[in-house]
């Protein structure tokens, strides 16, 4: 079950950390650059921009950069603190309409059809667990009709390309106390992480590109595009430090990731998903 005081836990304690995931390691620096890439295709110049569940503040401050107005909501207060100290060092405040503590399970602060894009990126999508759809109704709910929503989310088939280069023996072994699925049954489209199981950082639901459209779907939304970041760099391979110590490698790594992020060979074997959906009604 989703408990929205534990997730204020996990990323109040997390604190710095989350702005600097983005930047510290291979894998973060492209989930941002392929981000970065997807956002640029399909936002229009100027746009009001919703980022929800969006912590420290690293897509608002790009957005705000890039001449958008962007709303900014986390449900987290540390993280919203640590936002508006980058939002102030960019020089980008008078692009950033608002900073707000809020659960996105929950806008009713917000009007209806407030929104040209509406974004909620990384996991928030993924910790709400079993109030996604709510979630995501509210999002579609505060964006304007035939505007742009932007969602990431924990990809399921993704985070089991990881067990390869880790040792999962014991994972394996005992899956059932990590994941809530009888392996006597096939495997699901959507799946939750077993409360108590030290597999996870927080409490998770993991999803597959298939089950995101169909979410989609019964909400009314026409999905646009489906991407993914991390599709090479999906597993922890000591050669990365190479290529992150050659800004040409990394580049080129740069590049083929943007390529390969809406390949339907590779899009669910990436880290996270992320859908383009367009909200029903005449574009605003």
């Amino acid at each position: 079950m989703y408990n929205p005081e534990d997730v204020r836990k996990h990323y109040d304690k997390y604190s710095s950390k989350e702005w600097a995931r983005l930047e510290n390691n291979v894998h973060g620096r492209i989930e941002f650059e392929v981000t970065l890439h997807t956002l640029k295709k399909h936002l229009k110049p100027s746009s009001y921009v919703l980022d929800a569940g969006g912590g420290p503040g690293r897509y608002t401050i790009e957005l705000a950069k890039r001449g958008h107005k962007v709303y900014l909501l986390d449900i987290s207060e540390e993280q919203l603190k640590i936002a508006r100290e980058k939002i102030k060092e960019a020089s980008v405040e008078e692009n950033v309409t608002y900073v707000k503590t809020m659960d996105i399970c929950n806008l009713e602060k917000i009007p209806d059809h407030t929104f040209d894009v509406v974004l909620c990126l990384g996991g928030a999508l993924s910790y709400v667990r079993e109030k996604h759809k709510q979630a995501l109704a509210e999002l579609i709910r505060v964006a304007k009709p035939g505007s742009t929503v932007v969602v990431s989310v924990m990809s399921l088939l993704g985070t089991f390309h990881l067990i390869s280069p880790f040792d999962g023996a014991s994972f394996l072994e005992n899956i059932s106390d990590h994941v809530e699925w009888d392996p006597t049954t096939p495997f699901p489209e959507v799946l939750n992480s077993k409360i108590g199981s030290n597999e996870w950082h927080a409490p998770m639901t993991l999803y597959t590109s298939t089950y995101m459209k169909e979410v989609f779907k019964d909400l009314s939304c026409e999905v646009v595009e489906v991407a993914s970041t991390d599709t090479i760099t999906s597993s922890y391979d000591s050669g990365l430090d190479k290529i992150s110590s050659s800004p040409k490698a990394f580049d080129m790594l740069v590049e083929l990731e943007k390529q390969f992020s809406t390949k339907l060979g590779v899009v669910d074997m990436g880290q996270h998903l992320i859908v383009v959906a367009r909200t029903p009604g005449d574009d605003a």
